[in-house]
């Protein structure tokens, strides 16, 4: 009966403002199977030092039997959206105590894997890759994602900002934090205006930056 009381609460409060629900496990792509008018961002990465590739496939948990990858560099992308969540309230006694839900505002969160793309798959120990960040229907993109790749199995990540809203140069060259890894990136916007920076990542949530500094003017 507390769960039908839930759940009726939730139903009726959607209609509102929608009910929150995080996602367990990030969905995987190949970033050539993401439509580039649709992506929110192009990102070709040139290692200096071509990265591990070694890339695997297999079904997923999930209902819809996709395929989860591995074994080659790729970015994650987090994505969030904010709306009603519910906790348990009781009135009474301790025998006799009814429960309720007690709604509250929360925040849910998502992810995306994109696997790149080698641009010179046709050359020995490829060192181009090409990423699509996708948008996620009904969710907000944090316009943050991490690249991740490893080098002779030392695995490496660093973060990126962006935004569609502001334009800087988007083509420079960055070391990754942990490994010192040369890398040049570039970035291509759908509509031809945005930024891309490098930022601090903050622990234990893949691609989501340590702050959200003021947009890049």
């Amino acid at each position: 009966m507390k769960i039908h009381h839930l759940l009726g609460a939730c139903l009726a409060a959607g209609l509102l403002a929608g009910c929150v629900h995080g996602e367990m496990f990030p969905r995987d792509y190949l970033a050539q199977d993401i439509d580039r008018q649709q992506a929110l961002l192009e990102l070709d990465v040139a290692f200096e030092q071509a990265p591990d590739y070694k890339l695997t496939s297999r079904s997923s948990a999930r209902a819809d039997g996709s395929l989860e990858y591995s074994g080659a560099p790729h970015i994650v992308v987090p994505f969030y959206q904010k709306g009603l969540g519910f906790d348990q309230g009781f009135a009474g006694t301790y025998i006799f105590a009814v429960v309720y839900p007690v709604a509250k505002v929360e925040t849910a969160t998502a992810s995306s894997r994109v696997f790149g793309q080698q641009v010179d798959a046709s050359q020995q120990g490829g060192q181009r890759y090409r990423f699509r960040v996708p948008g996620k229907a009904q969710w907000n993109s944090n316009e943050t994602f991490m690249l991740s790749f490893a080098r002779k199995d030392r695995r490496e990540e660093i973060t990126f900002r962006f935004s569609n809203e502001k334009s800087c140069p988007s083509a420079f060259k960055a070391i990754t934090p942990r490994y010192g890894f040369p890398i040049s990136v570039s970035a291509t916007f759908k509509d031809g205006k945005g930024c891309l920076k490098v930022c601090d990542s903050r622990d234990q949530y893949p691609g989501f930056c340590a702050f959200q500094p003021p947009p890049a003017a």
